[in-house]
């Protein structure tokens, strides 16, 4: 099988961490071709969708862990998956690229389907299983995230569109306003307002999840004197069993990720409640499989080759 990566540029990537990285190994390790592009390398002509493609060979070397074999121009369908591995945030460009590759005739697999990351925004998508988030607030309007806090006592506030635990910020009764207006850009942004989980200084807990079903999952705690567990925040990953009330949420969000198209998933639970829905970049998997000792990402691929 050939497997087109289009994702942020090589020179960024961490393999001693890095997700797609460790996706492009198991293909590799499995007898296929991988091959990489960003999104601006993409490019229609007419009804045809191209790509500027770089073939690579991929190893377990973190110094040199990837070898270019090739560049070469082709038509997109000449692959059997493309990956939409580009990390947030989901911003115009990211938009138009899932748009080029609605192009694609349904003999190339794309993962995950474009329509399903353009529906399932990673902050809202949650809400659609209500009963499983705290309490939550939409809006821009600075006062009503006052009124928020004074209900809850404390609440934490993201951007919508957020990645990576960057804009986050805890607001009380009493703290200065002015953060929140900063937050909404004076009333022009729309920011998430959820009621603050104090389960959260345990840490949060990463569930990946493959056509719907639970792999495993991880536990990220904070690093010292910061309250984000994001990984790229300086959070720690620990090794995590999936309970009850995990399982409950999974089997719930299950019809959504089918229905969209969301192959590979990761999901954020705190405290028994749902916070975020990761359809574009999901990570963490390289973590599982060394807490599990358990090839995740050969089940990923071997998913694809069935």
């Amino acid at each position: 099988m050939k497997h087109a990566f289009v994702m942020d540029p090589l020179d960024g990537v961490k393999p001693w961490k890095d997700t797609s990285y460790f996706l492009m190994r198991a293909c590799i390790e499995r007898g296929h071709q991988v091959f990489h592009l960003d999104q601006t390398d993409l490019f229609l002509v007419h009804d045809e969708l191209y790509g500027d493609l770089v073939r690579l060979d991929v190893r377990g070397d973190v110094d040199r862990p990837f070898t270019v074999i090739g560049r070469e121009t082709v038509p997109l369908e000449w692959m059997d998956v493309v990956w939409i591995r580009t990390d947030p945030p989901f911003d115009r460009r990211y938009f138009y690229a899932t748009l080029l590759l609605d192009c694609l005739p349904p003999t190339t697999r794309v993962v995950n389907r474009p329509e399903g990351i353009r529906n399932c925004n990673e902050k809202l998508a949650a809400l659609k299983l209500p009963d499983f988030t705290p309490d939550t607030l939409v809006t821009h309007d600075a006062g009503r995230i006052v009124e928020k806090a004074r209900q809850h006592g404390r609440v934490t506030v993201k951007p919508v569109d957020g990645f990576g635990g960057k804009g986050i910020l805890f607001f009380s009764p009493g703290d200065n306003p002015d953060v929140l207006n900063a937050a909404t850009a004076n009333g022009r942004r729309w920011v998430i307002v959820q009621q603050y989980l104090d389960a959260a200084r345990d840490g949060d807990k990463r569930i990946l999840l493959l056509e719907g079903e639970p792999l495993g999952a991880i536990l990220r705690v904070h690093a010292k004197g910061i309250e984000l567990n994001n990984m790229d925040a300086g959070g720690t990953p620990n090794p995590a069993v999936l309970d009850e009330v995990d399982l409950n949420i999974c089997r719930a969000i299950r019809p959504l990720l089918v229905e969209q198209g969301v192959f590979f998933a990761g999901i954020d639970i705190i405290g028994g409640m749902l916070i975020e829905v990761n359809v574009t970049s999901p990570t963490g998997l390289q973590e599982m499989t060394r807490f599990d000792n358990v090839d995740y990402h050969h089940q990923i691929v071997e998913a694809l080759e069935a």
